[in-house]
């Protein structure tokens, strides 16, 4: 199994303070620290055991994906995404990022 991302593991041990928007047992979703400049919110979902990608067996696991969306849903009403739409991108791994499963939310002012 590969190691969690660095800046996940500093999310989730609470070393680095982020503003949290939803959490259960399962999953964290927090506002990402930098603006992004395509949108006005940029929140991120992260399972808080690691998962090596979405495509891993792992990610098939039915109640962390209820809790996955279940925080979407969340975010998107929170912020009026359900009038405005959002954008939702899940990363199965980025150079110079340790794969692991993490959820984007991003709206609105995404084209």
């Amino acid at each position: 199994m590969a190691r969690p991302d660095w800046y996940c593991d500093e999310v989730l041990s609470g070393k680095l303070d982020v503003i949290r928007i939803w959490e259960d047992e399962r999953v964290l979703a927090f506002r990402h620290p930098k603006q992004c400049d395509l949108a006005e919110v940029h929140v991120i979902v992260i399972p808080k055991q690691h998962i090596d990608s979405i495509l891993s067996p792992q990610a098939l696991d039915g109640e962390l994906l209820v809790s996955v969306l279940r925080a979407v849903q969340f975010v998107a009403r929170k912020y009026g995404f359900d009038h405005d739409g959002f954008y939702l991108r899940s990363n199965a791994g980025t150079d110079g990022v340790t794969p692991h499963m993490h959820w984007h939310i991003y709206g609105p002012g995404i084209p």
